[in-house]
């Protein structure tokens, strides 16, 4: 019986708190971090915001964080609804480079060079088409004409021939779109 009554007791020691997150603006922020600050206990918030998370103590502090947004700790206490509007934070971002894998990358963290052609170079140089007037623009890309007729295509390498299906040119997308650089 004394089992019972203090097993009892540490399930109603927990307590689920939820909550919404959101910017300035009222915009619900996706993916958000909720932890509780000095342990690995966290959830993430959904599409709209939302987030739900057990608790132990009234005491325990959540440390709400965002990519580009100041963070914010608020202790729990007798709360069990929430809502967060996270402030923006202009220092926190420097320069963001989104990778093929979609990912918000520092470039100063990278461990890989990262170079960038202003579309005012691409405009300026006169060539038909994009992936020419990218040539010699770029540090470790070798662009090279297939051939000299006209609308022809161009043979991108980049630092390096490794390959598994033994064609070199890389997938360049636009918008979301695939463009073929085929012959």
């Amino acid at each position: 019986m004394l089992v019972l009554m203090l097993s009892s007791a540490f399930i109603y020691a927990q307590k689920t708190v939820t909550g919404t997150i959101s910017d300035n603006g009222g915009v619900p922020l996706p993916g958000a971090s909720v932890i509780v600050k000095g342990t690995t206990n966290g959830a993430s918030t959904d599409f709209d915001g939302n987030f739900s998370l057990d608790v132990e103590n009234d005491t325990d502090v959540l440390e709400i964080s965002y990519v580009g947004f100041k963070t914010v700790e608020i202790t729990v206490g007798s709360q069990t609804t929430i809502t967060v509007t996270l402030e923006e934070d202009a220092e926190a971002l420097d320069e963001v480079v989104i990778n093929a894998l979609g990912f918000a990358v520092k470039t100063d963290k990278l461990g890989s060079a990262v170079s960038t052609v202003k579309s005012e170079a691409l405009v300026s140089s006169g060539e038909t088409s994009v992936t020419n007037a990218m040539q010699g623009k770029m540090a470790g890309v070798n662009i090279t004409r297939s051939n000299g007729d006209p609308g022809s295509g161009s043979n991108i390498r980049i630092r390096g021939a490794n390959t598994i299906f033994g064609s070199t040119q890389p997938l360049i997308i636009v918008d979301g779109i695939p463009i073929s650089n085929s012959n």
